[in-house]
């Protein structure tokens, strides 16, 4: 399947507390397409139903974010939580694919499955999935786990952003866990719970919301820091208006410095939504100031219609860890977030994606090969959920830097 566009996105209005500078947008081009059946399986060897209907090996879920391994046009990707949002003993894993771009080529963009790893903890205990796997005593133990995000380092070896502590942890490239980053405390709920209303108010004052942990994470290209975002905002940066529904604009961004001399160190950065029904879905880093952000509803087909990637500047975005509690939409004149500028609207009609087969979970973002013209590429992978109906999704995007 190939479908190609040249564009420069139109100027669109933002609201008046948006921190969206105008600037010209970049000329993008998507040069192709290309997926894997729903029905195929990985190679896992779990050979078991889930649910009694989900094949334990099926290959999907694994949009939730990618990463390129810098070599022979590999790259990881990693699976959720798994179906029925997290009812299952699902077995979280890494996937090994090859990602072939020729924009020359009758088929532009060609993926193949190379390779399935489980994931496990220091002491060989295997991650599921399953939302009741979690410590009462101590969170830091539980084998709960939400993948969300993947950066990998040269060594082969990977981090993980997941959503269910929300933690960041370093793996092998076998797959076991290595080490756990600190979290400042205020990300961490009180009472974890396999009912996620019991994960918000009035159980749980602080921290996460259910379901809206780490959904992103970046890399800087030396390797120095990483970046983890929020999906929606912390519970105490009056994330809910009076009727519990997502209001909050104010999204904490936590870069977490983990090489050089000021390694262990952590700031807070504010990332404001265009609207408080929105989430971030993935952050990929372009340099050390400059990232990509995905926005987006959470509807899909027709009604889809904010799906947009966003240029981020943190150069003058203020430190806020010392801020218990961010207001809901404005900041104060002290607080300045990080800049936006648009880059890409997946919803612009000239790219041919929106209608009924538009996906919900736009979640994957990496980059790809430099082309012979110059030009960067931007692949971009669809979480199917493991659903029959949704095949896996690859969107590739060439741009001018």
């Amino acid at each position: 399947m190939f479908l190609a566009a040249l564009f420069t996105l139109a100027a669109l209005d933002a609201p008046v507390n948006s921190p969206t500078k105008p600037r010209t947008p970049p000329t993008v081009e998507l040069l192709g397409t290309a997926s894997i059946p729903a029905s195929a399986t990985d190679l896992s060897g779990l050979t078991e139903l889930l649910a009694g209907e989900f094949p334990h090996n099926r290959l999907g879920s694994f949009g939730s974010g990618i990463d390129s391994l810098n070599r022979d046009n590999l790259y990881i990707a990693c699976n959720d939580r798994g179906p029925l949002d997290g009812a299952t003993r699902f077995r979280p894993r890494i996937q090994t694919l090859r990602i072939l771009i020729n924009p020359a080529s009758a088929q532009p963009v060609e993926v193949q499955h190379v390779a399935t790893t489980l994931l496990s903890d220091e002491a060989d205990q295997p991650f599921t999935g399953f939302y009741g796997r979690f410590d009462e005593t101590n969170q830091a133990k539980g084998l709960r786990l939400d993948p969300e995000g993947i950066r990998a380092e040269p060594d082969g070896s990977f981090w993980l952003a997941d959503e269910y502590g929300p933690w960041i942890d370093q793996y092998s490239a076998v797959g076991v866990r290595t080490r756990r980053l600190a979290v400042p405390s205020k990300f961490i709920i009180e009472t974890p719970s396999q009912d996620p209303t019991r994960e918000l108010p009035p159980t749980c004052t602080k921290g996460r919301q259910a379901n809206r942990g780490f959904e992103g994470l970046a890399r800087s290209p030396d390797g120095s820091k990483l970046w983890a975002i929020l999906q929606s905002p912390l519970i105490q940066d009056n994330a809910l208006d009076e009727r519990a529904k997502r209001a909050g604009l104010n999204i904490r961004v936590l870069e977490l410095t983990i090489k050089g001399p000021n390694a262990g160190t952590t700031r807070e950065l504010v990332y404001q939504l265009e609207k408080g029904s929105n989430g971030v879905s993935e952050i990929l880093a372009l340099s050390d100031h400059q990232l990509l952000a995905l926005e987006r509803d959470g509807e899909f087909g027709r009604e889809a219609v904010w799906r947009r990637l966003y240029t981020i500047d943190i150069t003058n975005a203020t430190d806020v860890s010392t801020v218990e509690s961010l207001p809901r939409e404005d900041l104060p004149d002290a607080v300045t977030p990080v800049t936006k500028s648009k880059f890409l609207d997946f919803c612009d009609d000239r790219l041919g994606l929106v209608g009924k087969n538009m996906p919900e979970k736009i979640e994957g973002l990496a980059l790809g090969p430099t082309l012979a013209d110059g030009r960067r590429t931007l692949i971009v992978t669809i979480d199917n959920d493991l659903r029959e109906d949704v095949d896996n999704i690859f969107w590739v995007f060439a741009w001018k830097p």
